[in-house]
């Protein structure tokens, strides 16, 4: 598979000399991870890349490879099982370990997201039958969302004297918000005309940073048919959304003010309280976490 994958997307020329295989450590879908360092021969000159591979759903693999073909900023991915309904073995590039992260342009690689997120969602947009075959974002995923991950984290949390001592006042904010969430997200999930190829775990782990340049998205695994508007709050600050709405407009799509507005505003909320579920387990061991759970925090209240 390794030979395959270089031969397809590196160089038809290139010869594997020699591979050696290391595990990454598993994410929340406790998937198997290995990266792969691979010396290539290409003619008389060698050279190294690094490859990863993973045990891949279906929707993951079609997803990756729609997406590279429309030249979208997605890694390049091979596999023998691309039509096979359950997880199967698939190689692909692995984007960033030669990136410094600590040597990077913030505002020009923001620039980078927004244009990369808002070709994704314009190329496949409005395409239900198309796209037939990825699930929909509906009430149940929502409702399992809520009460599955989010609530349980946060009962236990509000028992934590440490956590009422320094969120007390998010409190009945986060909770009033909670009462009616699934009401109100009905909004965003039921938008016809809003709904494209979204990736739906835009978390900062999935958005890698490639050549120290370019922007892509890995792990599709959670890939739905539904609003875009569930895709852009986690990415696109008040900076990002005028960029990202002209790149739309560009395409002949557009949303008013007032109906981009609410549905940006709902979908936040949600976004807020399903992202802050693993930080409110962690932030008190975790400075990390428990700035994003802030993070979190104030997208639910809408600060």
């Amino acid at each position: 598979m390794v030979q395959e994958t270089v031969k397809k997307y590196i160089d038809p020329n290139a010869e594997v000399v020699s591979i050696e295989s290391t595990p990454i450590s598993m994410g929340l879908q406790a998937v198997e991870l290995m990266r792969h360092s691979v010396q290539l021969k290409i003619l008389d000159e060698t050279s190294k890349w690094s490859l990863v591979s993973k045990y891949a759903t279906m929707i993951e693999r079609q997803v990756l490879t729609r997406l590279y073909s429309q030249g979208a900023s997605v890694p390049f991915s091979f596999s023998y099982g691309s039509e096979l309904d359950e997880r199967f073995l698939i190689c692909i590039q692995d984007v960033d370990y030669q990136t410094n992260y600590s040597n990077i342009n913030v505002s020009l690689l923001q620039k980078s997201e927004t244009k990369a997120l808002a070709y994704i969602h314009a190329s496949n947009f409005c395409q239900r039958n198309e796209l037939s075959w990825l699930p929909e974002v509906d009430s149940l995923y929502i409702e399992k969302t809520i009460f599955e991950w989010w609530r349980p984290q946060w009962q236990a949390a509000k028992k934590n004297e440490q956590f009422i001592d320094i969120f007390w006042h998010y409190i009945p904010l986060v909770e009033a918000v909670a009462d009616t969430i699934i009401e109100d997200i009905k909004h965003v999930i039921n938008d016809e005309s809003s709904q494209t190829l979204i990736h739906n775990d835009l978390n900062p782990g999935n958005v890698l940073v490639h050549n120290n340049s370019d922007v892509l998205f890995i792990d599709w695994e959670a890939a739905r048919y539904g609003s875009l508007f569930l895709d852009i709050p986690l990415r696109c600050g008040t900076e990002q959304i005028k960029d990202y709405r002209g790149l739309l407009a560009d395409k002949s799509i557009e949303f008013s003010y007032d109906h981009f507005s609410q549905m940006y505003g709902i979908a936040s909320r949600y976004l807020g309280l399903r992202y802050m579920s693993w930080n409110l387990g962690a932030w008190s061991n975790n400075s990390y976490a428990k700035d994003n759970l802030k993070k979190y925090l104030d997208m639910v209240v809408g600060n």
